[in-house]
């Protein structure tokens, strides 16, 4: 699959998903603004994909003006060739692509760390596997997080500050869109399962 499909796939997930569904309600007012950075990682290894989201980091805190004409809130980072095999079967014990993949995201999070950026940046995952530690393995509530591809998303701790001020009940997002999804239909889950084959 070329770079262009999956973007365009990415899109898709993004628009179709996690805005049609209101899944991340502070997510509308970027994307209207043109805020979203959509990024992809061709490569398979872990140290360039590292050193890729890096860059990516530091890409944001460069261009931190928001009445910058160039300025970008928040990207997408999309790992299409790692972490990721379409055959890979979804259970707690055998996840091991999306094991690796919540590794690397837990080494970027010691990056921010180490470098005193935990306070400027947070770190989102998404995966086709995505599990929830605790959840039942046929739980719906998984899809909150599912994704065609490996994603990571690259959220300003600032940005993400604001939307919770003007966001009434911010903490009873994650249960209203696991009942949301509950009272969806198994076929409605489908089309997510199609983009990577």
């Amino acid at each position: 699959m070329n770079k262009i499909d999956i973007q365009k796939n990415t899109k898709k997930w993004f628009e179709e998903w996690i805005l049609k569904l209101n899944l991340c309600p502070f997510a509308h007012s970027v994307y209207a603004k043109k805020e979203i950075r959509f990024e992809i990682e061709e490569s398979d290894s872990f140290e360039k994909c590292i050193q890729k989201a890096v860059s990516e980091i530091e890409l944001l805190q460069d261009n931190d003006n928001e009445q910058s004409q160039n300025y970008i809130d928040t990207t997408l980072l999309v790992f299409p060739n790692i972490f990721f095999n379409l055959f890979e079967k979804i259970n707690n014990e055998e996840n091991t692509l999306f094991n690796d993949f919540l590794d690397f995201v837990a080494v970027l999070d010691l990056y921010l760390e180490q470098n005193n950026l935990e306070e400027k940046f947070q770190l989102v995952a998404f995966h086709p596997n995505y599990i929830f530690a605790g959840e039942d393995i046929n739980s719906k509530s998984h899809f909150t997080n599912r994704s065609p591809y490996p994603i990571l998303h690259i959220l300003r701790e600032e940005s993400v500050e604001n939307a919770i001020i003007n966001y009434n009940q911010v903490e009873a997002i994650p249960q209203k869109n696991i009942e949301k999804l509950e009272k969806m239909k198994d076929t409605d889950f489908e089309w997510l399962k199609f983009f990577s084959s």
